[in-house]
């Protein structure tokens, strides 16, 4: 019996007791520790540079949120096909569905970067920054846009990773890349001077560590799914 059909089987016949605490117990904690992530910059941004720098991150903040409440339309979706392709033994629409969700995850990364960084200042003017505000705001942004161009794919991919059954793997990606944060926010903020920039960097370093754990997880073939390089074509019944 290979992985994917290991994992089938245990979803299939195992209690729902604890089933339900394999899977949602590591799934909570690695959510807790992805909503960390400005928690984490504002502790040391307090402490490291002052208020109208945290109001540059509470500025900054729900920008973020819509790119990641999009990411996760793209990785819900593609989680619940996922899932239900696995129960029904069609493995090849199952990576089709993985392959088209990461083209979209990070065509839309790359738009929404380009579009924030062209449209910088009105984007934060109309999220009510004011003109002491703009400046720190302006400097964490410009920044954290870098990370929108990856950011989306982590993002996504952690739902496909636990639709697979692999719960455990799901909460490490976000362990590692909040843990990243919280020893490298008070590297650059500190140590280096940078402020509430030293904070973006920090940021999307230890997102783009998330990532590398990731990628490396479906390029080492941890992942019950064979991705090939054919179910990256699109198939708009999938993306749809």
């Amino acid at each position: 019996m290979n992985k994917i059909e290991k994992n089938i089987s245990d979803l299939g016949n195992k209690r729902i007791g604890p089933l339900l605490a394999k899977l949602a117990i590591p799934a909570t904690i690695g959510m807790i520790a992805n909503s960390l992530y400005n928690v984490v910059d504002t502790i040391f941004i307090g402490r490291g540079v002052g208020t109208l720098a945290i109001a540059g991150i509470g500025i900054v903040f729900p920008i973020q949120i819509i790119i990641m409440a999009i990411a996760q339309l793209f990785g819900m979706g593609a989680a619940s096909m996922v899932s239900r392709s696995l129960g029904k033994k069609e493995y090849d629409r199952a990576s089709n569905t993985v392959g088209n969700s990461f083209v979209a995850s990070f065509v839309f990364g790359v738009l929404a970067a380009i579009i924030v960084f062209i449209f910088l200042n009105p984007i934060l003017r109309m999220f009510g920054a004011t003109e002491n505000i703009l400046p720190f705001a302006r400097d964490y942004l410009s920044i954290i846009t870098i990370g929108f161009i990856y950011f989306p794919f982590l993002v996504s991919s952690n739902n496909l990773v636990r639709a697979e059954g692999d719960a455990k793997n799901a909460m490490a990606v976000m362990l590692l890349a909040t843990g990243s944060n919280i020893v490298l926010d008070p590297i650059f903020i500190f140590a280096f001077g940078l402020g509430i920039k030293g904070a973006a960097y920090a940021t999307i370093i230890s997102q783009f560590i998330g990532f590398l754990y990731i990628s490396s997880y479906y390029l080492r073939g941890k992942s019950s799914l064979s991705i090939k390089l054919h179910h990256f074509k699109t198939k708009w019944w999938i993306l749809r």
